[in-house]
């Protein structure tokens, strides 16, 4: 292909080939039909304006792929806050403020044992995280700003995941829901 040189040809035949490929690949996720199509035109025009700027790719299928797949998973994560916050708006339920009080000292003390037992980590399985839970991040992409593998970002991740369990003596689901709420 010789998109990067510009050649309308060689991109309107990627986007064809690709197309349906994606647009299944998206079907894996999500319904909404125009989720998966914006998502497509997204990763194809974000190719098409960056083509200069492309190095050599040495796989152009995992790249699309991988760009899409963050492209929809970005969309999905924002229609679940919009819905959620819909939601959130929707029902009025009334709290105490003795309620309030409690839940706000509760996870005041949660994110202090959370905090203590992350500096309990080495820095590498602290970037890990923090990059995976606070910015959001795929494993490829933190792969990619801490310059490994992806492989040996699973095994970091794994591993904080697993020391930071046993030093807050939490099941693994809790441990993500704080990772998720505090960070």
């Amino acid at each position: 292909m010789n998109i990067r040189n510009g050649n309308k040809k060689d991109y309107s035949e990627a986007y064809v080939f690709y197309y349906k490929k994606l647009f299944n690949y998206g079907k894996k996720f999500t319904e909404e039909i125009t989720m998966i199509e914006d998502s497509i035109n997204e990763v194809f025009i974000m190719i098409w304006d960056s083509r200069q700027n492309l190095h050599t790719i040495n796989s152009p299928q995992s790249y699309i792929f991988s760009s899409f797949r963050n492209s929809i998973f970005q969309k999905i994560k924002k229609t679940k806050l919009l819905e959620f916050r819909e939601v959130e708006q929707e029902t009025e339920v009334q709290f105490s403020i003795d309620t309030i009080i409690i839940k706000n000292e509760t996870d005041a003390a949660l994110k202090r044992q959370l905090e203590k037992a992350l500096q309990q980590l080495t820095s590498r399985q602290r970037e890990a995280i923090f990059l995976r839970f606070y910015e959001g991040l795929s494993y490829i992409e933190v792969a990619g700003v801490m310059n490994i593998s992806v492989k040996a970002t699973y095994k970091i991740m794994s591993r904080a995941l697993s020391e930071l369990k046993d030093i807050l003596s939490v099941p693994m689901l809790l441990l993500l829901a704080m990772l998720e709420e505090f960070l």
